[in-house]
């Protein structure tokens, strides 16, 4: 018999088969990287090769975790647990995943919030992972009363039996032991590991955020997505970054400049302009950021398109050229306002230039040829 299942609503003309392959292996994915690298997990990660079913029809991708007469029904219950965490937790991949392949994936998400409350709870204990039931452990082929637990295994019953332990509800939750841990990865070669899993959490803080901003120097590049992801989900996020700004320098500034984009949007907000201005004057990491940002928020802002022209005017980094005329294209591309003849000869200047902000400056100036 089929122990559970996940149906989702699609609509367009595209590949379904393909779709729903690709759908499956980026939500193995997403899953694998919370339990991996776990030795208790390996039985419940070879079960998926073996048992789990899929079909489609017009307007449904369907997937079965089959409970083999409930020989698995640990294993099966536990995917069909994870496959709705990543629905959850990584619903806008998950939607352009489906896009490349022409299809769309319809509806809302699950909740991660009732998810990570729900009634599926999973520990692990004796080195294999556990269903928890009010009077023991579940494994695929195996029971273990609570009677037979020590008094050390009794409290993680206990616990397990409160809230969900397996590793991607500890981590997307997280957890204060291994929020703590990512907190201090930060400060070492695993700081992009730990954004990335830091990002995806359900409860944020200001804390995290600070430290995540903070880590930037140097980094800015490789945090900015964890960043950009965080920022918008944090209370208070607006005047926690506003407080840190003064202190900030370099790809720390930057991080912050990203994070203030992020969560404004599309609107220019007076304090950001200020900010992206003050930071073009610089030729660190927090001017390489500003350039950018000024080209998506600085719309209509009098004398922003020449502050930015002004980077090619003086000695500056490619990659602070190339954002500067990244910006310039964005803020006087079609259909907006042709840049004046001052900004013009800056940019074919650049043209000349054997370098990607040469040819990026040589590609704008054909959308205003005159």
């Amino acid at each position: 018999m089929k122990a559970a299942g996940i149906s989702l609503k699609v609509s367009g003309e595209g590949d379904r088969a393909a779709a729903q392959a690709a759908l499956w292996k980026a939500v193995r994915d997403f899953i694998g990287v919370y339990i991996g690298g776990s030795s208790a997990y390996a039985p419940v990660r070879e079960y998926v090769w073996e048992v789990v079913s899929h079909d489609h029809e017009i307007d449904r991708l369907n997937w079965s975790f089959d409970d083999l007469s409930g020989c698995c029904s640990r294993s099966a219950w536990a995917w069909h647990h994870w496959f709705r965490l990543a629905l959850a937790a990584d619903w806008n991949r998950l939607r352009r995943v489906a896009g490349d392949h022409g299809l769309t994936l319809e509806g809302e998400p699950p909740s991660l919030a009732e998810l990570l409350a729900g009634d599926d709870h999973y520990v692990v204990l004796r080195g294999d992972l556990w269903s928890v039931g009010e009077t023991g452990l579940h494994g695929d082929d195996q029971y273990i009363d609570v009677a037979e637990l020590t008094t050390e295994e009794r409290a993680r019953h206990t616990e397990a039996r409160e809230r969900c332990m397996c590793l991607p509800c500890a981590m997307l939750r997280p957890e204060p032991a291994f929020r703590t841990a990512m907190l201090n990865a930060l400060n070492d070669s695993s700081m992009t590991s730990a954004a990335w899993y830091l990002a995806r959490t359900h409860e944020t803080s200001p804390e995290v955020l600070t430290a995540l901003v903070r880590a930037g120097d140097g980094a800015m590049r490789a945090l900015l997505p964890a960043v950009e992801r965080y920022a918008p989900r944090v209370t208070n996020a607006w005047p926690t970054l506003q407080d840190l700004l003064p202190d900030l320098r370099g790809g720390a500034r930057g991080l912050a400049l990203y994070a203030l984009a992020a969560i404004s949007g599309d609107a220019a907000h007076p304090m950001l302009i200020h900010e992206l201005s003050a930071a073009l004057d610089g030729s660190d990491e927090a001017a390489e950021a500003a350039a950018e940002l000024a080209g998506r928020v600085g719309h209509d802002i009098p004398g922003l398109a020449d502050r930015l022209a002004a980077i090619l005017n003086r000695e500056a980094s490619d990659e602070l050229r190339h954002n500067a005329v990244l910006g310039l294209l964005n803020l006087h591309a079609p259909p907006r306002p042709a840049p004046s003849d001052e900004i013009r000869v800056l940019l074919r200047r650049e043209a000349l230039r054997d370098t990607e902000a040469g040819r990026l400056a040589k590609w704008a100036l054909t959308l205003n040829a005159k």
